[in-house]
């Protein structure tokens, strides 16, 4: 499936005629769940207009059979855009946990981490070319729970991601269509043995021909965690593809997603998540 998705993105470069980047008429460049501008899980290149302010608020839930569990998270982000082509993103959450049986499940709630996220698009997509624009991210994790009470994550002090994230947004007939996708290396606790991940996370968006003037877009999305050590609640290495659609306008965006996950872990099966996102900009 990855190899026909793979042939299929690169015949489509091949296809699409040479634009003006500012030409493409994008209603709009909403930010994704993790608080910078992409798809649901897939950050672009692009970045929020200088002065630009973006809230956004998620929720994804996960229902697991093996173990049997139901994970709801709540992200809420603040994304501003800045001069030279960057935007700052500010993440919360807050999840929703419930183990074991529907009839005997136990409940427990909880705040997640806190994510300062930094992105710079040092090489912005050239005018009349399908060259991708590529952007720096850092970003940095700091708890907000005891590492005892910890379902979703094993971060104790601090984390970091540093990636790269490409895309290029060119014209197909009448339509705009979208390719993006970006790698990072994570890690967290890197100084405590016991407590140390280091990983990588891989995302590949393609945003579908959509009409230049209306609001309805589709999108398509893979995602590879590999390189987990250590395994929390929701599991540790996993595949997942992910299916939506987007509604939206030149303020206000909303989007739904259904992400198909693949568990590598033994003794985790595969799970189904259900994602929605809505923001608005200032």
């Amino acid at each position: 499936m990855l190899r026909t998705a793979l042939f299929l993105l690169l015949a489509s470069i091949h296809l699409v005629a040479p634009a003006h980047a500012e030409d493409l008429e994008m209603v709009n460049r909403p930010v994704n769940t993790s608080g910078l501008t992409g798809l649901l899980f897939t950050t672009a290149p692009y970045t929020q207009l200088p002065g630009k302010l973006e809230i956004a608020a998620s929720i994804l839930t996960e229902n697991s059979v093996k173990p049997e569990y139901r994970i709801s998270e709540y992200p809420l982000s603040i994304t501003v855009g800045m001069k030279n082509n960057s935007e700052m993103a500010l993440r919360g959450s807050y999840f929703n946990i419930k183990e074991g049986p529907t009839d005997t499940a136990t409940t427990l709630r909880q705040t997640g981490d806190i994510e300062l996220s930094y992105k710079w698009n040092f090489m912005p997509q050239p005018e009349y070319s399908i060259i991708p624009g590529i952007a720096l991210i850092i970003t940095g994790l700091a708890p907000t729970e005891k590492i005892s009470s910890k379902k979703m994550s094993s971060l104790a002090h601090w984390g970091m991601k540093v990636g790269l994230s490409t895309g290029t947004e060119v014209m197909w007939k009448d339509h705009v269509l979208g390719i993006y996708a970006d790698a990072y290396l994570a890690g967290q606790d890197l100084t405590e043995q016991r407590l140390r991940d280091l990983y990588e996370i891989m995302n590949a968006g393609l945003l579908l021909p959509i009409s230049k003037y209306r609001n309805l877009q589709m999108f398509m999305e893979y995602t590879l965690v590999h390189g987990k050590d250590i395994i929390s609640l929701s599991g540790g290495d996993y595949s997942s593809l992910t299916y939506g659609v987007r509604l939206a306008s030149e303020r206000f965006n909303l989007t739904i997603g259904t992400e198909f996950l693949h568990k590598k872990p033994e003794n985790f099966d595969n799970s189904g998540r259900v994602s929605g996102l809505m923001s608005i900009k200032f």
